[in-house]
């Protein structure tokens, strides 16, 4: 019977019984990392890179699967091939929750001497000391905001102590704001290629937490710099929504979650044209808004096209 059974899949082809494809494996491997099913997530990377070789996050984001599930050794070799292939992060990769229980491993300075190795080659053209300004700025517009929710859970939303954190915060914004002003004012949107990732991402932080005729004068350089590839199409869409929103129009890429003043629940801003915002998501490397709205404990699904009659 097996032998018949083997002439008629030999005759007709063969059809796996589970076939998904690469980038379907990473997206269901992603989804189990998110879930904690670190072991599962671990063996989907393994499939889907077993015969590709995947990008450089992929296989760091393999490691970290691997490094959870408690497989250290298949962990170092998709940490290893992550390095090789050009990872550069070293700062984030030492300090990575997900990867610690390697630090001991035989290989690990190894592999950091590689991803610093990778650093270094690619920052060789960079403007070092607005590279420090910018990366100092960074830190200081985000540390203030990282203890919100510590100290919401501590005080509470409407204490005299989130007042007091949130008028710090806003000092803060004011100064760095200025100082970001005349760094673009001088050198105009320093891309990646220019400070790196880190420090371009600083110039959109402060910038995004500016007034609205600061972000509605800046966002056509921001946009220039999407073209060339040396900023992230992510950070447009955001600031792009946050100005729609401002301005009392629907948002464009589904960014803004905002407060339902009747029931207390947070919702997804009003959109425009929402059956196809899942496209304009991609095209800025978004993944779908079903998702996203996960994240802050709603349920999104895309409404169905009306159609109107005369």
């Amino acid at each position: 019977m097996k032998n018949f059974l083997l002439l008629i899949i030999l005759s007709i082809g063969f059809i796996p019984a589970h076939s998904q494809s690469f980038n379907e494996l990473i997206a269901e491997a992603d989804e189990k990392y998110d879930q904690e099913a670190y072991g599962e997530s671990a063996e989907l990377y393994e499939k889907a890179l077993t015969n590709e070789a995947g990008s450089v996050g992929q296989n760091y984001n393999a490691a970290c699967s691997f490094a959870l599930a408690g497989d250290e050794e298949k962990s170092i070799y998709y940490l290893e091939r992550a390095a090789k292939a050009g990872y550069k992060n070293v700062d984030w990769m030492k300090q990575d929750e997900d990867l610690k229980s390697l630090h001991d491993h035989e290989k690990w300075e190894e592999i950091v001497s590689i991803a610093l190795a990778n650093k270094e080659e690619y920052e060789k053209d960079f403007d070092k000391e607005l590279q420090a300004q910018l990366e100092r700025i960074y830190v200081e517009d985000q540390t203030l905001r990282h203890l919100l929710n510590p100290a919401k859970e501590k005080f509470g939303k409407d204490s005299d102590n989130m007042g007091y954190l949130w008028k710090l915060i806003n000092k803060e914004d004011e100064r760095l704001l200025d100082e970001v002003v005349s760094i673009i004012d001088e050198h105009g949107w320093v891309g990646r290629s220019e400070v790196g990732g880190k420090a371009n991402t600083a110039l959109w932080l402060v910038i995004q937490h500016a007034p609205l005729e600061v972000q509605e004068k800046y966002i056509p350089l921001l946009e220039e710099s999407v073209k060339k590839g040396e900023s992230s199409g992510s950070h447009l869409a955001l600031l792009v929504d946050r100005i729609e929103m401002r301005n009392g129009r629907p948002q464009i890429y589904g960014s803004q979650i905002t407060t339902n003043p009747e029931t207390g629940e947070q919702v997804v801003h009003e959109l425009a044209d929402p059956q196809n915002v899942n496209k304009r998501r991609a095209e800025v490397g978004l993944g779908p808004l079903e998702e996203y709205a996960k994240h802050f404990g709603i349920t999104w699904t895309v409404p169905e096209e009306t159609n109107s009659s005369n």
